[in-house]
């Protein structure tokens, strides 16, 4: 069987946030030919950061996440504001501000869909290298974040430990773990 695009029918707004939209899509199966609804979230592209030192500390946040109800180890990441042309600003700007560090170099290590169920946006992923702290961290009014180092030789224990469990931040790990060697990019 070959899978095929559905074919959309319309779309309804539903609410709208900050942050994102959700809307009811109504598409027809190319199988069956029936219509069936699905309910969308659309919300700006984000980007996720993992920051390494020259010493072989990856920089980390902890902070509250009010999905689970309690505090999450993660990397820096956000959203990509309207104004940033390239997914590399905001991955720029969003670990200064999460961290209060700047990396040497920065290079893509992948692009992944968030929840392609029901989730219409992508997230960047950045490998950051030679990080060093730079000043104080710009937190917007809803962040409350706690900056660690965490040595990468511990990083699998903190994995099998389930410490680390924000799914992007783990196939933000996964992608610096699969990348080829090569030269660093900008």
């Amino acid at each position: 069987m070959t899978i095929s695009d559905w074919e959309r029918l319309g779309d309804e707004t539903l609410m709208s946030y900050k942050v994102f939209r959700a809307r009811r899509s109504r598409r027809r199966s190319p199988r069956t030919g029936h219509e069936i609804g699905f309910f969308l979230l659309d919300t700006p592209d984000w980007v996720n950061v993992l920051p390494l030192t020259s010493d072989g500390q990856i920089v980390m946040i902890r902070q509250f996440r009010h999905g689970t109800d309690r505090v999450s180890l993660e990397i820096p990441g956000g959203l990509i504001d309207p104004h940033e042309r390239d997914p590399i600003e905001a991955a720029r700007r969003e670990l200064r501000e999460e961290t209060g560090f700047e990396a040497e170099h920065i290079e893509p290590i992948g692009v992944m869909s968030p929840n392609p169920a029901m989730m219409t946006n992508r997230c960047f992923a950045y490998l950051a290298t030679g990080c060093r702290r730079v000043g104080d961290l710009r937190m917007d009014p809803g962040e409350d974040i706690e900056v660690v180092t965490v040595p990468v030789a511990e990083l699998d224990a903190l994995l099998c430990r389930g410490e680390i469990d924000h799914a992007i931040v783990l196939a933000t790990i996964a992608f610096w773990r699969a990348r080829p060697p090569g030269p660093k990019r900008a």
